[in-house]
């Protein structure tokens, strides 16, 4: 994982993540049953612009992208708006400060209570895909940093919410 970026991890934490890791990027999972999730499990499929079908990358597309990538941060929060906040703030402080020009943050969108599909995206320039909907297994890829996803006995995400900072 060559430079460090623990000021980004700091800098997460102090923005609100409860907790944020560095991970390497290989350590990534990458499974189509996470797409087949998100097809045949998600009520946003085909109606967000950030969720398959309309991200117009296959898994495929992003698994050769996701090779070029060295590290990531995942970041961790217990408010889907915080992490969207966080995420996209850690994103533009890589970009700037370490020159991680080609720094790409992964996080559920939820800029706008509903979203404006099939109209334009209202805010295109701070939109982002969500890790499943690029065929991450996001249970797998965090569990080795201590994290876990979890659901209630009805089947609801617990309260809390993952995203991803790649850092090449």
């Amino acid at each position: 994982m060559g430079r460090s970026f623990e000021h980004l991890i700091q800098y997460a934490r102090t923005l609100g993540a409860s907790d944020a890791k560095l991970i390497d990027a290989g350590n990534i999972v990458v499974d189509p049953r996470s797409l087949l999730k998100c097809r045949f499990g998600c009520y946003r499929w085909g109606k967000y612009w950030t969720c398959q079908p309309n991200i117009n990358i296959s898994a495929d597309q992003f698994k050769e992208a996701l090779q070029k990538y060295k590290t990531a941060i995942v970041i961790k929060c217990v408010e889907p708006k915080v992490v969207q906040e966080v995420t996209l703030a850690v994103e533009k402080k890589a970009m700037l400060e370490y020159g991680a020009i080609f720094s790409f943050a992964m996080v559920l969108c939820v800029l706008c209570d509903e979203c404006a599909f099939p109209d334009p995206c209202r805010f295109p320039h701070l939109a982002r895909p969500a890790m499943d909907g690029l065929g991450v297994d996001i249970a797998k890829t965090v569990e080795p940093l201590g994290f876990n996803v979890e659901f209630d006995p009805q089947g609801n995400l617990l309260p809390e919410w993952y995203s991803m900072v790649l850092l090449d």
